[in-house]
């Protein structure tokens, strides 16, 4: 305490600022007591401008809108909308329920999800930026619609108001609630508790006066500082308050808000999500692993934006990817400088940048941050006589997390670890190596177990349509030469047959530096006496050279496929791309980069540093460029919570649909009783489960509910607890055979099987044995 006295005696502005986060910590302490704040606005709020068409109900129930009068004329070049008067809401982040019924075509009406008769908006004119919402769309498919609103911190708020848009057909409105959730409360304190303990650091190592241990401090902080550098620096485009739309950004933010649902029913791992897809459910989870989509899950269900989660994520990742670069290039090398300046290369890579902020490939871009470990494994595996856990683990962990990330990068990495053992086959068989690569296949599939068999089982059960006959001809999407060193991109667009609307395909100026640079030092190979670094160089080039090779356009990829017959010609093709090779390339350039610099040293330390100094500063000029192409060539959008209810965008291509069925049916979501005599009284999801009310006055009949048969569903009758048989009907959904003189209430739920707790067992004691191990290890070693 004494030394804290001297340190704010010494800086009257630091003790400023910490009383000032004293005082808003604790106002926020204090916010979270109290009962939740809640606001019911009915049709009555709703100004009426247009009496012709709109007008609330005798029982002031509704608020009707339909304009089915000859004589009234639309104004044009104006929306007509009825808003509230203006409501003073608290501060804090709310869930928005809408009742209401659309009906775009009342002549033919079609219960379609894509068809509207209007949206409802939210704003504020006093404080417009205290407002967070996106525009709901009513469509005719629902009659209940939530969504989410936020209302800044600090703002008085006393003119919220609430903005119904009407376009044509049938629109009536019945009420709209909002209710506070007191978790944003918590949340919001822990985020500014965060953001205050960075800033205060940085306050205290960059400006205070007077400390004596200052130096130290900055010395051990060192690295951390320089690998947070390089994470901001990588992430400048998330500090913004929308998102950059890339390719498939639609399918994994939906990805992201379908997992946090589930969580929130209490499914725990998330096997199969019931909401996709108009509640048709899709298997995504059990097929593409979203482990590490629990961070933004979980964040979304503390009640952060959409568009925040996903920030953090990428954030996340970034700052991941800069640290296992630096471990494990710095552990090739031996050289602490080395792993930083590889960290900074392989951080703010071109390929890296443009799977972030173009592509949106979260599965990709979060393998990236893993291969460097998988080479720091091999390097071990490679040069210790007898490796033991600390050296084949690496690979381990690495490859685990590749499976659980993005299978398709887990191939192709496993592609050219299968040819580098063979190029060393000799090696490769000493007992001691091969024992080691032995113990790190079994963690690695110990500790991916609990999705990796499952997801097995399942594509052997369920005839999806990724296991179809199909086969992708891939060889058009390849790159060119130019586009592959050429220094900058453009930044933004697709892949194509030419290159003038494809997006960024390059090595980058960093990259193609380190290229030439290598080149160089293998013209002098001769002058090198650190022959063990110099292979090592080689062995990095040649298989870059090799990825690089198998991206290009000219690689006869078609011709394979064709030779490899259906079968195996698939399994060639499964990768989609051949610019995919572009995440090995360019992990094992940088290597091959830093290896080059090392030789450099050998020779001319300044001629060494000169050259590090260089690939720095190409990176730094690459980076802004590309985040200058990004910010000024891409669409923005605020995505504080996920609406889009197009069927591509749920399932990207539809990979995990059965085979057979059509995504797009999904825009329909009712129950089709199979004779006149069963009447539906009512279906509507909850919680994961499907709530289906019927009456059967005939004979028996079955009933089509629109939910997609994976397997593992059970029906139960709600009063009774009597299980009911399931059956696939037409489009694969679910069909129930609705006893005689039946009225009720069926549930029908998803429940993964039992025994797959096994495999999750599995996986846990794996993860806890390997981490006991480490602790021990380093324990007799301190």
């Amino acid at each position: 305490m004494k030394k804290l006295r001297e340190l704010l005696r010494a800086n009257r502005w630091l003790a400023a600022v910490l009383l000032l986060e004293a005082a808003v910590l604790a106002s926020l302490v204090a916010s979270l007591f109290g009962a939740p704040y809640k606001l019911q606005l009915s049709p009555a709020d709703f100004a009426n401008e247009y009496p012709q068409i709109a007008a609330v109900n005798d029982d002031g129930t509704a608020l009707q809108i339909w304009n089915n009068s000859e004589d009234f004329v639309p104004p044009k070049d104006k929306a007509m909308t009825f808003s509230t008067t203006g409501s003073a809401v608290r501060s804090g982040a709310y869930e928005v329920t809408v009742q209401y019924f659309s009906c775009q075509t009342p002549d033919e009406p079609t219960f379609n999800a894509l068809h509207s008769a209007g949206s409802l908006s939210f704003a504020s004119a006093g404080n417009p930026s205290a407002i967070h919402a996106d525009a709901v769309i009513l469509d005719d498919c629902h009659r209940t619609v939530t969504t989410r609103l936020w209302v800044g911190y600090g703002a008085k708020m006393r003119d919220l108001t609430a903005t119904l848009t009407y376009g044509e057909g049938q629109l009536y409105l019945y009420g709209i609630t909002l209710t506070e959730q007191p978790i944003y409360r918590a949340t919001r304190l822990v985020g500014f508790v965060l953001l205050a303990a960075l800033l205060d650091l940085a306050l205290l190592l960059l400006f205070a006066c007077g400390d004596e241990n200052a130096p130290a401090r900055r010395r051990r902080y060192a690295v951390p500082l320089v690998l947070a550098g390089i994470a901001l620096l990588a992430s400048l485009p998330l500090f913004s308050n929308y998102l950059y739309f890339g390719h498939d950004l639609d399918y994994h933010l939906q990805r992201i808000t379908a997992m946090a649902a589930e969580l929130s029913y209490g499914q725990f791992p998330v096997r199969l999500t019931t909401d996709s897809l108009n509640g048709y459910g899709y298997a995504n989870p059990l097929c593409y692993c979203e482990l590490f989509l629990t961070l933004p899950a979980l964040l979304y269900n503390a009640w952060l934006p959409l568009r925040t989660c996903y920030q953090v994520y990428i954030f996340a990742v970034t700052l991941a990817t800069a640290a296992i670069a630096y471990y494990s290039f710095g552990t090739i090398t031996a050289s602490r400088k080395l792993g930083l300046l590889g960290a900074g290369l392989y951080t703010l890579s071109c390929y890296r940048m443009v799977c972030i902020y173009v592509r949106a490939a979260v599965g990709e871009y979060t393998a990236i941050a893993f291969l460097p470990l998988i080479l720091a494994g091999l390097y071990n595996i490679y040069t210790t006589e007898k490796p033991r856990f600390a050296q084949w683990a690496p690979m381990a962990f690495g490859m685990a997390a590749l499976v659980q990330c993005h299978l398709l990068s887990c191939e192709l990495i496993a592609l050219l670890l299968v040819v580098f053992c063979l190029l060393r086959l000799r090696e490769t068989l000493r007992p001691a190596r091969l024992l080691a690569w032995l113990k790190a296949a079994l963690l690695a599939l110990a500790l991916s177990a609990w999705y990796f068999f499952p997801f097995l089982i399942s594509t052997r059960e369920i005839n999806l349509m990724v296991n179809g006959p199909l086969i992708g001809k891939i060889q058009g999407q390849g790159t060119y030469l130019v586009q592959l060193f050429s220094p900058f991109g453009r930044g933004y667009g697709g892949t194509a047959d030419g290159t003038s609307n494809d997006m960024t395909l390059t090595l980058g100026l960093p990259l193609t530096a380190g290229f030439m640079l290598v080149i160089y030092c293998l013209l002098r190979r001769e002058r090198w006496q650190q022959q063990e670094t110099l292979r090592r160089m080689q062995t990095a080039f040649g298989f870059a050279m090799l990825t690089l090779v198998l991206s290009l356009r000219v690689f006869p990829w078609d011709g394979v496929q064709s030779w490899l017959g259906r079968a195996a010609g698939k399994m060639a093709g499964m990768f989609q791309y051949p610019w995919r090779f572009l995440s090995l390339g360019t992990v094992l350039l940088c290597l091959a980069a830093l290896l080059a610099v090392q030789l450099l040293q050998e020779k001319n330390v300044r001629l060494a540093k000169g050259a590090a100094a260089a690939l720095a500063a190409c990176a730094l000029l690459t980076v802004g460029v590309v985040q200058t192409q990004i910010t000024t060539g891409m669409s923005e959008q605020a995505y504080n919570v996920f609406l889009n209810r197009q069927p591509n965008a749920t399932t990207g291509v539809g990979e995990y649909l059965i085979d057979g069925t059509s995504g797009y049916e999904t825009i329909w979501a009712q129950p089709k009783p199979g004779s006149e005599e069963l009447q539906l009284l009512s279906y509507e999801k909850r919680g994961g489960k499907a709530y289906l009310t019927v009456e059967n006055d005939g004979d028996a009949a079955d009933i089509s509910v629109p939910i997609f048969n994976y397997g593992h569903y059970y029906a139960v009758d709600e009063a009774t607890g009597d299980a009911y048989a399931l059956g696939t009907g037409e489009n694969a959904r679910i069909t129930l055979n609705i006893p005689a003189g039946y009225t009720g209430t069926i549930v029908i739920a998803y429940h993964a099987p039992v025994y797959w707790r096994a495999f999750e067992l599995v996986s846990l004691l794996a993860l806890i044995g390997s981490v006991g191990w480490g602790v021990s290890q380093r324990k007799k070693k301190q």
